[in-house]
């Protein structure tokens, strides 16, 4: 009897079967959560392809594009339809170097003669042999009579004062060259020299580019101050941060860019104080956030990401009870058709787009009220969404009222993708000084090609200069 008992019938064992299939799929299905929850912390979680499509969706100009770019339906490779092809210009005769005809008197494999014998043409574009230049500079030196003191002459084309056994020095094109591989595009210093001794037979080591990028980033400390200065002038400002060390201490690389202006700065700090060190307390525009806590004690008028609001509905659905998913994509439904009213604002007439927006802001003070009276036993999840949408209740449509402010921070996100490439390819800093070195010189660089002008021509004024001087990138009546 007692060994029947422990056996069990027929049913029991059922029973006991179906309990440890339940309790198997309890145990995957919390696996999945977990990695749900955890890639949304992590830093990379913005630029994730499974995760960036509802964000790409902000800029579709139709419903129907928009539904159809899902994550079911992979991205068509190649430019999108009617859009221009991207093609070299064909030389014209001025631009053409050498003609080298190619002829073909027989088949190459039946060795007889060919018949309806054409000509075609192609064009090649190649690089030259790279060869160095080496200057001479035969310095005029001598004492004042008057104050005595040691002088030197000195060529616009000279980057350092070093004579003697220092006075083999690199010329302020490659030194530029080299700081913003470094800076801009994340080349580390070691393949930079491999590269420029392959194809340039240029010999070259890493502690001469470093201690000249020091030395750039102190002439362009003032350039750097006017930056800062047209930063604070603008009317629209995104900021963004993201992980960054210095030695073995945690550090936050922060990004501040307008339409014209990129300033970047890396802190200890996540807290609200750096964007108030950046911006000053009279900034007087609209900050574009992604609902950071850092950024909820500001005093700006402030602007939130709807990109990572839409992206967390899209998260939230897949996760709350089917109860809940009904409100959760309400809020998605409602946040759509905001962008579309927003984008269709040149079609409608002024009266039926305030009504729109007034609509629309109707409907999500409505949504508030509905989930804290109807869903007073909401899960935890839903309670911390209606508890961000109502502490940024008026950021959330604030492009609906002022057609100057962005959808999205989709801008500052751009701005730190090459930040966090440098992070990947060549790490970050060792010490503070190479972290304001990156700052400088990355805010630079950055602007410049989002202007369309080189920062090899604003270094060589300061290689020039020989003292630190402001040099104006852009009118400040221009900052937008």
């Amino acid at each position: 009897m007692v060994g029947a008992a422990r056996v069990g019938c027929a049913g029991c064992q059922r029973r006991d079967r179906r309990i440890a299939e339940l309790e198997c799929d309890v145990q995957s299905l919390r696996a999945k959560l977990s990695e749900v929850e955890c890639g949304q912390h992590r830093q990379a979680h913005p630029f994730r392809r499974d995760q960036n499509d509802e964000a790409s969706a902000v800029g579709a100009s139709d419903e129907s594009e928009r539904h159809d770019g899902g994550a079911d339906k992979k991205k068509k490779p190649g430019r999108r339809k009617g859009h221009q092809a991207d093609l070299r210009p064909t030389p014209t005769p001025d631009e053409t170097d050498r003609v080298i005809d190619v002829p073909l008197k027989e088949c190459p494999m039946c060795h007889v003669h060919l018949y309806d014998r054409g000509q075609v043409t192609q064009y090649q574009t190649d690089l030259p042999p790279i060869v160095p230049i080496v200057t001479r500079f035969n310095i005029e030196t001598g004492y004042c009579p008057c104050c005595r003191q040691y002088w030197q002459g000195r060529h616009p084309e000279q980057t350092s004062d070093a004579i003697g056994a220092a006075g083999n020095t690199l010329g302020p094109v490659v030194l530029t060259m080299g700081a913003e591989l470094k800076h801009r595009l994340g080349v580390s210093y070691a393949k930079m020299c491999d590269f420029l001794k392959t194809y340039c037979d240029f010999k070259a080591c890493p502690a001469a580019f470093i201690r000249a990028e020091q030395r750039l980033a102190d002439l362009a400390r003032p350039t750097y101050d006017l930056l800062l200065d047209a930063l604070r002038r603008a009317q629209v400002v995104h900021a963004d941060e993201t992980g960054w060390r210095i030695g073995r201490v945690n550090a936050w690389l922060w990004v501040f860019s307008s339409k014209e202006t990129t300033i970047y700065a890396i802190r200890h700090s996540r807290g609200h104080d750096v964007p108030e060190e950046i911006l000053g307390a009279n900034f007087d525009g609209y900050l574009i956030v992604d609902g950071g806590k850092a950024y909820e004690i500001l005093t700006y008028t402030k602007g939130q990401c709807n990109a990572h609001l839409l992206r967390r509905t899209k998260n939230l659905q897949d996760i709350v009870g089917e109860r809940e998913q009904k409100i959760v994509t309400t809020l998605h439904t409602l946040i759509q058709e905001a962008i579309d009213v927003a984008q269709r604002r040149d079609e409608l007439t002024p009266e039926g787009f305030a009504r729109r927006a007034a609509e629309i802001d109707n409907r999500l003070e409505a949504w508030l009220v509905d989930v804290y009276t109807r869903f007073e036993d909401r899960s935890a999840k839903l309670q911390k969404l209606a508890k961000h949408v109502a502490n940024h209740r008026d950021e959330w449509l604030l492009f609906l009222r002022d057609p100057a402010v962005p959808l999205t921070n989709n801008h500052a996100e751009h701005m730190l993708r090459p930040a966090v490439i440098t992070r990947k390819i060549g790490g970050c800093n060792k010490n503070l000084l190479g972290a304001l070195v990156h700052s400088v010189l990355s805010s630079l660089m950055v602007t410049c090609h989002h202007q369309g002008k080189r920062f090899l021509d604003l270094a060589r004024k300061l290689w020039q200069s020989n003292q630190p001087q402001a040099i104006p990138i852009e009118p400040l009546s221009n900052v937008s």
